[in-house]
């Protein structure tokens, strides 16, 4: 996750009016009370009131920092189901360079959201980390994640409250193109990669999309950050793919899991490739062709 957030006196101020609804776009900060939503996803939420932050460019996870710098928020969407999330936030969660996630207790079910406390192990200043996380729908989760140096009540039913209250709703399809090429035919056989890096944290994302039409991925990460949550259980996945639309238009990838959950990424082609407002970087497929 990153850096910075506020403490929070009471719910009542969690969820302030709604200013206005936006389409989450990568590098805009957006302020407190903002109503954001993310068609590709399927996904509605609001910035607590004393929050600001939005989608760092090369990032993968929502980003928010309290005004007075007490604590971060990190909210990391995932294909994980809800047997998943329980067994994965009952041990230690791995970070980067010898930092790790050590839980203090076992997780606790409320209302199907997961919750547990950690303490960051292997960092300079001592830290406190709480997550809550849940399955929101088939093939779509939530991981509300807070840092803090002295966490507090206020701070754990905060992400929890934003993990239940997120409003979830089925993502928008682009049309399919049905004539040969479109972006089924640009993606077939592709290597691509993203990289991030940025106060202490970074990423790495691989992705092999196979002519046969299975994938495979892989997801590293580390620093103060979102890493243990979602580099630590992001590796190695695989499964099918495909990818929808006309490619002179947006489309959408598919990921469907060997498990039977779906990720699924908006693709846009400009000068660059782009997922989800990302970009990617194309190279050599050496995995498969």
């Amino acid at each position: 996750m990153k850096q910075g957030i506020p403490l929070f006196f009471s719910l009542i101020a969690l969820f302030s009016p709604h200013l206005h609804c936006e389409e989450i776009v990568a590098g805009q900060l957006y302020n407190g009370g903002t109503e954001l939503t993310s068609s590709a996803l399927g996904i509605t939420l609001t910035i607590p009131s004393g929050w600001q932050g939005g989608l760092p460019q090369g990032a993968g996870a929502l980003v928010l920092d309290a005004e007075n710098g007490e604590a971060s928020m990190l909210l990391v969407f995932d294909s994980y189901n809800q047997t998943q999330i329980e067994s994965m936030m009952a041990g230690s969660i791995p970070l980067d360079e010898g930092m790790y996630l050590q839980p203090k207790a076992s997780p606790n079910v409320q209302d199907n959201t997961v919750v547990n406390d950690y303490l960051v192990m292997g960092t300079a200043v001592p830290l406190a980390a709480n997550v809550a996380a849940r399955e929101l729908r088939e093939g779509l989760s939530l991981a509300t994640i807070i840092f803090a140096s002295s966490m507090t009540a206020e701070l754990k039913q905060l992400a929890l409250a934003i993990t239940a209250d997120i409003t979830v709703f089925e993502p928008a399809d682009p049309a399919v193109n049905e004539q040969a090429g479109g972006w089924q035919q640009y993606m077939r056989g592709r290597y691509i990669a993203r990289y991030y890096t940025g106060s202490g944290y970074r990423e790495k994302h691989e992705m092999w999309l196979c002519s046969d039409g299975s994938f495979a991925t892989s997801f590293n990460a580390g620093g103060y950050s979102m890493d243990g949550f979602s580099g630590a259980m992001n590796d190695g996945n695989s499964g099918t793919w495909q990818a929808l639309g006309d490619l002179n238009q947006s489309g959408v990838l598919v990921l469907t899991y060997t498990n039977g959950n779906q990720s699924r990424y908006e693709l846009v082609l400009q000068d660059n490739l782009y997922l989800d407002g990302q970009k990617w970087l194309r190279g050599e497929n050496e995995r498969c062709y």
